[in-house]
Order: structure tokens, then sequence, then C-alpha cells
């Protein structure tokens, strides 16, 4: 019986539903409905993976959702695959038979990389498509918002165009260029603009590589500073919260929603925004004050938002809002297709069977 232990991370309980075969009935029909509007076969999908870790089958595997569940599960454990719980070394001492620890991600920090190494305990990562599809939504709500693209959506005649409360008016092209006849102001370009990154882990990185592919300075603050090659990688420059503030043009979400992030976007952190800013928001819209946000609107110094997270799923028909122009809300769809989560939890059990069949 081959057992691994799995970080209680929800996309993680795929690794229950498809490799053992105690998973409850009410997890495996939940699975099969998640991925059902962009996979015809789910039953199908899940035998496929089964097939492939057939080597390593029959799998107990046991889901643990903080440090102490991890200690106790480990003397048994052949694996363990981690997310954000820390592997440190007295968790490697106490698993004498551990063969791989896989991060679901590519941020190790949270594992005694030494540790493993002494013990010959083979660590490998997993650079998660899913992550890649919200850094991508990410940049889309920035161009969306700083280009009003949803705002002037079909706005192609001079009245339609005024009803917004703009003044179109055609430019004398014998002399100039026709462009933006419609005479939209403020409109903001990534190219030259500084992106202010708050969290540069999994999501923020991805974010960040594709920031600099637009030419955006890129600043980040979170808890604690990367090492240098990892902030040369990225191009990114750590600076204090309150100097991200003043500096960004685009401020983007990518921390966890903890005890301390809850809020962090508040009335302060508004005021001392860079006037004209533009708030993105993919992580969890409680970690930006809701009465401050609608604030900073209501005054015109917050440039305008996005968010695809939001402070009730389903939300509310009136949600207030729905009714700024310069807002654009996303229904939490930032991950994308389903096929996404599929690709990398197919990587994560092949990875799986590969080193633990040896």
């Amino acid at each position: 019986m081959t057992t691994i232990v799995a970080e209680d991370d929800k996309i993680l309980r795929f690794l229950e539903v498809i490799l053992d075969a105690q998973a409850s009935p009410e997890r495996c029909a939940a699975f099969r409905d998640y991925l059902s509007f962009d996979e015809p076969d789910p039953e199908g999908w899940f035998e496929t993976l089964r097939a492939r870790a057939a080597a390593i089958r029959p799998v107990t595997v046991t889901m643990v959702a903080d440090h102490d569940a991890l200690r106790a599960a480990l003397p048994g454990a052949d694996a363990v695959v981690t997310e954000g719980l820390r592997i440190d070394a007295g968790d490697i001492g106490a698993a004498p038979g551990l063969k791989l620890v896989q991060k679901f991600g590519i941020d190790t920090r949270n594992i005694d990389l030494e540790a493993c190494r002494a013990a010959g305990i083979e660590v490998r990562t997993l650079r998660r498509r899913v992550n890649a599809a919200v850094a991508e939504h990410a940049l889309l709500l920035m161009m969306a918002v700083g280009r009003k693209l949803v705002e002037t959506d079909g706005a192609l005649d001079f009245a339609s165009l005024e009803s917004l409360g703009y003044a179109p008016r055609l430019f004398d092209t014998a002399h100039v260029a026709g462009a933006n006849w419609a005479r939209i102001p403020g409109l903001r370009s990534l190219q030259g603009s500084t992106l202010g990154a708050l969290g540069l882990g999994e999501i923020g990185r991805e974010v960040a590589q594709r920031a600099r592919a637009f030419d955006m300075e890129i600043l980040y603050h979170q808890r604690s500073r990367l090492p240098p090659a990892l902030e040369r990688e990225y191009a990114a420059h750590y600076v204090s919260y309150a100097e991200l503030l003043e500096r960004a043009d685009f401020l983007s979400i990518h921390l966890p929603l903890t005890e301390d992030t809850e809020g962090m976007v508040d009335s302060a952190a508004f005021a001392r925004l860079k006037r004209g800013a533009i708030l993105v928001n993919i992580s969890r819209a409680a970690i930006v004050d809701r009465e401050a946000l609608v604030s900073a609107l209501d005054s015109g110094r917050l440039g305008g938002a996005g968010f695809d997270v939001h402070y009730a799923e389903p939300g509310a028909a009136d949600e207030p809002l729905k009714s700024y122009s310069n807002v654009v809300l996303s229904p939490h769809i930032a991950v994308a297709s389903r096929r996404h989560n599929m690709a990398d939890v197919a990587e994560l059990i092949e990875s799986l069977a590969d080193a633990l069949s040896v």
C-alpha cells in the first residue's frame, strides 16, 4: 500500500478522489460536478489517471489541514504533497520511509531543502498552469480598466459616446491622425507604468513575469523579502508597503486571506495610494476594506478597480460596485478552463507515480 500525505487544499483533494478507493462518494460526485462543464466524461478522465498510476496502486491518501496533522501522518508516508505547509528537519526525521516531497507550486521556501538532501529525499516542484491563468486575468483587468474597455464597449457612434458623458468629434485628418476621435481622456497603458505587486509568491511571480513583458517597472511588498537571485529573475524591487502604495500605477493583490491580511487595503492605504492608481484583486475580496474602497471610488482618488473575487458569491443583483463605470467585475473566472486544473493534477499524479515506482 502506497501512502501519500497531502495538504488539504481543495485542488489537492483530486488525489484522494482519483487514487484512494476509500474516497467518499459525496466528494467524488462533487469533483465530477466541478469538471462537468468543461469535461464531458470526468469519470473517464479519472480512470485514465488511475491507469497512469497503476504501478503505485493501491494508494491511501491522507489529507492534513495543519502542521500538527502533517507530523502525525508522516511516520508511514511514502510521499508528501504540500502547497503552503512547512516541511522541516523534524518532519523529515519523523518519516523514515519518505521518498518524495512534492511541492504543488514552484516556491520552495516552506521546505527545508538541505534536510531533504541530507536524508536522500527527492524534492520536486510543479509550475501550476492555473496560477498562470490567474496572472493573465490580473493583466486583463488592468488593461480593461486602464483602457476603459468595458465602459466604452460598443460605443461606436456620437450618441452612444455622448450618453457616456464624452464629447466625441472627428479630427482634421488632412493634417493629423484620426485615433481616439471619441476623445476619451485618461486612458492608461501598462507600458512604462509601475506595477505594485502586493505579494510575490506563486501567482505574484506569474504576474510579474507578464508585467515585465509589458515593460512595466515591478515593485513588490510582502512579509519577507525574496532572495536577490529571485528578485533579479523577476526584475522586482522590494519596497515598504507605504512606498508600494505611493509609487504604484497599478496595485495588484496576490496575498492569501489571513487574520493579518484581512482589510489590509484600508482607508489609510487608499489615502497613501498614488492618486489615479488602479486596483486589481484576483486573490480574496476581504483583503480590501469594502467601505474604504467605495469611499476611494467616490472621492475620485482611485482611478478604477478590477475584481474577480467578491465579498459575496454569488453577488447581489444590486451590488453597489456595479454602478461605477471605472470598475470591472468578473464572476470568479480567473482560473479559466478546468483544463488547466486537469493538466496540473495529471502532472502531479505522473510525478508521484514516477518517483514512487522506482
